[in-house]
């Protein structure tokens, strides 16, 4: 009998990954947000801007579709009240509208931005001459309103999720969610397909030309031109509805964003433009002055975008740190002392040529220059005297925003240690010191945002001010910063992830260890597309992305006196409102 081969498995080899015996305990992860900054801004200080508005709830008239559906489901006496049947009423009818809005042929579609729903699948169908009902456009069973919307409707008091503390055997929409449906009904009851999918009667296939005419009633841009139908609805609803204080919340960005959009007129405005015009007030050129009574909203998103720098700031040196240790550890086959991590970040410091390439003259900055002689002479060249409200001058070359554009890339040179230390010296004088502090007040919880877990700006600027008057050297300074806000904060953060492993460096004794894994750096989403596209579908402005953007009358209306008349969503919510109980 011959004798069998040997396998690595015999000997605890494992496909890839080596001997078992020295596998890691975990399986390494991509994750995301290595120091938990990012959750700062998304999950802290936005909802606080702009409730019920998101990075994926885009395009208004989402709301009146799903109420809609919603619906009409419930006025079916035939059907269980259950997630499968619901699942299996709703996805033809979310295929359909997909399918609408690909083939919209009305010109009002040319301005329509953000993703629709099961466009990655349906896409690809646009030319074709029928479609079918059951195409399977998205893989999550609820689609779009399972992923994105659900939430947020609830959140604005459209419809009632389903659970056991209030007896609904599934979501259902409230008086106001069927009187935005009933809006929306009537927008398509006169097209072929409109009338099908009221009755349920679904052909196996769907002719173009009757799906384009349900676009035309039925898709995302119309919304704008719905005055007769959903659009007053879906307009009180964003202006009026939510938790306490969110509408007044809501309805200040909203402003802001009509604000802003009538300055830089020269130029359209993308999130680029709008992080910019926030943060500077000053875009080529132009500037933007807030109306007097947006002056607070105005200040948060200058906060919040400050705060974006910041956190760019940490991340930038983290990948500095991730990648610079992977290359001195062969990647990470030997650990680093991490006393050799000094003498590299000093002989970084040393060698930089950050002030000859920003033109800031014929100073020396090195490891040994102190933080304070190094942020005066920033400020000799990027103007930090005006006040938190005014207009912040622009430099070419060594502004936050020159900076992050700077060091975009994954060039992990001497000069980019410089500059991530330069914006947060920049943001210390604008924001950090005892005297703006006390200025910035009534908006230290946006500043105290993430002080726990994450790291702070009150708290962090707090304690650089302290440092910087001990005379703190830029060699201090950057210890200081990737010692406790960098490495030790990364381990935190990763220890919460596990068992999922996202370690880049973790720390053993006297030395570092480095993992082969991805370090990005990026901005946070801002919400402007959301934002953006809101304000525009609700036929305030036209698309800001174009230059000389115009308000309309309810813009101006909006922007001016500060609301618009309500009563239409709770006249049109009492025709829906259950009877009242006999008291007997």
């Amino acid at each position: 009998m011959a004798k069998q081969k040997s396998t690595t498995s015999d000997w605890g080899w494992e496909d890839k990954t080596g001997p078992v015996w020295g596998a890691q305990a975990y399986d390494p992860k991509g994750g995301q947000d290595h120091l938990g900054l990012g959750s700062v801004s998304s999950d802290r200080i936005l909802p606080t801007l702009s409730p019920g508005i998101n990075v994926l709830t885009i395009h208004p008239r989402y709301w009146s579709f799903y109420a809609w559906v919603l619906a009409t489901f419930w006025n079916r006496d035939d059907l269980p009240r259950t997630r499968a049947s619901f699942r299996g009423f709703y996805r033809p009818r979310e295929a359909l509208f997909s399918m609408a809005c690909h083939v919209c042929e009305a010109p009002e579609h040319d301005t329509l931005v953000g993703n629709i729903v099961g466009s990655r699948r349906v896409n690809g169908l646009r030319n074709g001459q029928t479609f079918d009902p059951e195409y399977d456009y998205i893989k999550e069973p609820l689609g779009g309103y399972g992923l994105y919307y659900r939430s947020a409707m609830e959140a604005m008091g459209v419809l009632v999720i389903a659970g056991t503390d209030n007896g609904f055997p599934f979501d259902a929409p409230t008086p106001a969610g069927r009187a935005l449906a009933a809006a929306y009904g009537r927008s398509v009851e006169k097209t072929n397909l409109g009338k099908m999918l009221s009755a349920d009667r679904i052909p196996a296939r769907v002719s173009r030309q009757d799906v384009a005419a349900f676009a035309d009633a039925a898709c995302l841009c119309r919304l704008r031109l719905a005055d007769n139908f959903d659009l007053p609805l879906v307009r009180e609803l964003f202006l009026h509805v939510g938790h306490a204080g969110e509408p007044e919340a809501r309805r200040g960005t909203l402003r802001f964003v009509l604000d802003l959009s009538q300055s830089s007129q020269a130029v359209g405005i993308e999130e680029k433009e709008f992080r910019q015009l926030a943060f500077y007030r000053e875009l080529s050129g132009a500037t933007y002055e807030p109306r007097e009574d947006l002056a607070a909203v105005a200040r948060r998103w200058r906060l919040y975008q400050a705060r974006e720098y910041f956190s760019f700031a940490f991340n930038r040196l983290f990948g500095w740190v991730s990648r610079t240790g992977l290359e001195e550890s062969e990647d990470g086959l030997s650990p680093v002392p991490i006393g050799r991590l000094w003498e590299i970040v000093d002989r970084a410091l040393d060698d930089s040529s950050f002030v000859s390439e920003t033109d800031l003259g014929d100073h020396v900055v090195d490891a040994s220059t102190t933080a304070a002689t190094f942020a005066d002479l920033l400020a000799q060249h990027v103007d930090l005297s005006p006040a938190v409200d005014a207009i912040w001058p622009r430099h070419a070359s060594v502004d936050e925003h020159a900076l992050y554009e700077r060091c975009s890339s994954q060039v992990d040179d001497a000069e980019t240690l410089v500059a991530m230390l330069a914006i947060l010296l920049l943001l210390y004088r604008r924001l950090g010191t005892p005297g703006r502090r006390a200025d910035l007040e009534a908006d230290w919880g946006i500043l105290r945002s993430g002080e726990s877990l994450r790291i702070g700006m009150l708290g962090f600027f707090n304690r650089l001010h302290k440092k910087i008057l001990a005379g703190v050297t830029l060699s201090g300074l950057a210890r200081w910063v990737i010692e406790y806000h960098v490495i030790i904060q990364h381990e935190r953060v990763a220890t919460s992830k596990l068992p999922h492993d996202t370690f880049r460096v973790r720390r053993s004794g006297e030395h570092l260890r480095f993992f082969v894994q991805e370090a990005p750096a990026r901005f946070n989403d801002s919400r402007f597309l959301a934002l953006s596209t809101t304000v525009h579908e609700l036929g305030l402005v036209s698309p800001l992305r174009d230059a000389n953007r115009r308000l309309t009358a309810p813009g101006r209306e909006l922007l001016e006196q500060g609301d618009l008349e309500a009563g239409d969503l709770e006249a049109a919510a009492a025709a829906f409102e259950p009877p009242q109980g006999d008291d007997k």
